[in-house]
């Protein structure tokens, strides 16, 4: 969830277990130039107009990055090659200053290049960055199609870019035979276990007719879900992006799913009122600290989160609701935590829950070398699906 990338991988067999759903994929017609939804989250532009000072190629490195870290913005220009060879030079230096021995560690050097990176921005001109040889990107046009010259930062850019890949080239999971298309700003999962958890479990008890995802992000889960044969689907997320991601996937299959899926820009179960034989499924974020904004709602949960949780379901939940719960002990592996905050939730709701089953597995992917603290938590760590019933 912190470390890693998604891989890409084979097409699954020829013949398809029931109820997958074959990979007959259509595009979204003029997805590419279309203007996003409105509530849509995107990275925050400046006026053209605003003075700032002007970088060009030849200025020393060390100079800038002095009035960055003296809160002073700054604009380059010239080329996409200088912008790239300063980004890289300050993520070095940042590196240098802050060094990672975990998990805090880690973080505080997030935090110091995000606070650095903030004063970084480049021009863009008619919905093109105005660098020689600066790639093209279609969502500069449908993020911002009411103004064509304006500022963007630099590490927003970025993150634009390779979200565009994503969502252009789609990403492969090991227990769907279709690509998934990840939009700007949505959570996806890099890793597997958790995933094979809940589609193994399924496997063996799956007497549902309807289910709610919770919280679906990319829609992985729900995709899983209907692997298995339930079909109606609500699918919740209060990031508005999303929703629109899950859509624009729903739209692309060539297929009737997206006659029995719905998905609901909402809080928790949102308009969807479970019955006692449905299914309430949730990967919740895994990690305790407070989120800044919406896109960190699918990491980071506050301190009350999972006592909300369990209320509100204990409020809408008829008994016999079956909730399934995908979560990593990852905090408690990396020494950020000193209880299991849902022990700890259905502890203080044991009147009204009943825990059917918990089952664990040990993580196996392996961290990169740059990044052996990771590979220490890992080592501890467990992913794991509470199975719980409301009585």
């Amino acid at each position: 969830m912190i470390d890693s990338h998604p891989e890409h991988l084979p097409e699954g067999p020829e013949h398809l277990p029931e109820g997958l759903i074959r990979p007959v994929i259509r595009p979204v017609v003029g997805s590419a130039v279309k203007p996003v939804v409105r509530s849509a989250v995107k990275p925050v532009v400046r006026s053209a107009g605003e003075k700032i000072p002007e970088m060009y190629p030849g200025t020393p490195f060390g100079a800038m990055h002095r009035m960055l870290k003296n809160h002073q913005d700054i604009c380059l220009r010239g080329s996409w090659g200088f912008a790239m060879t300063f980004y890289a030079w300050l993520k070095k230096k940042i590196t240098s200053l802050h060094p990672i021995r975990g998990y805090e560690s880690s973080r505080r050097q997030q935090e110091a290049l995000k606070a650095i990176l903030a004063g970084f921005w480049v021009p863009v001109e008619e919905h093109r960055v105005a660098l020689e040889k600066a790639p093209g990107n279609p969502w500069l046009r449908s993020f911002y199609p009411n103004n064509k010259s304006f500022l963007i930062n630099f590490a927003d850019l970025l993150g634009m870019n390779g979200a565009r890949q994503w969502f252009e080239k789609g990403i492969r999971y090991p227990l769907l035979n279709h690509p998934i298309h990840p939009f700007y700003g949505v959570y996806f999962p890099t890793r597997h276990e958790h995933l094979h958890l809940l589609d193994n479990w399924l496997k063996e008890h799956n007497p549902f007719q309807r289910a709610v995802d919770i919280g679906c992000g990319c829609g992985v889960l729900s995709f899983i879900l209907y692997k298995h044969g339930i079909r109606t689907i609500h699918a919740t997320d209060i990031n508005p992006n999303a929703v629109y991601s899950f859509r624009q996937d729903l739209q692309r299959l060539n297929h009737h799913m997206h006659e029995t899926v719905s998905v609901e820009e909402a809080n928790l179960l949102g308009s969807f009122r479970p019955s006692p034989n449905d299914l309430v499924v949730f990967n919740p974020p895994w990690i305790p600290e407070k989120p800044k904004k919406i896109l960190d709602t699918a990491f980071y949960f506050e301190d009350q989160f999972f006592d909300d949780f369990f209320s509100q379901m204990t409020e809408t939940c008829p008994p016999g609701t079956t909730i399934a719960l995908i979560f990593s002990n990852f905090s408690l592996a990396a020494g950020i935590a000193a209880e299991h905050p849902i022990e700890q939730a259905l502890q203080d709701h044991q009147e009204h829950f009943s825990l059917l089953s918990r089952i664990q597995q040990p993580v196996t992917q392996k961290a990169s070398r740059k990044k052996s603290w990771i590979q220490q938590v890992r080592n501890k760590e467990t992913v794991e699906l509470f199975v719980i019933r409301k009585v």
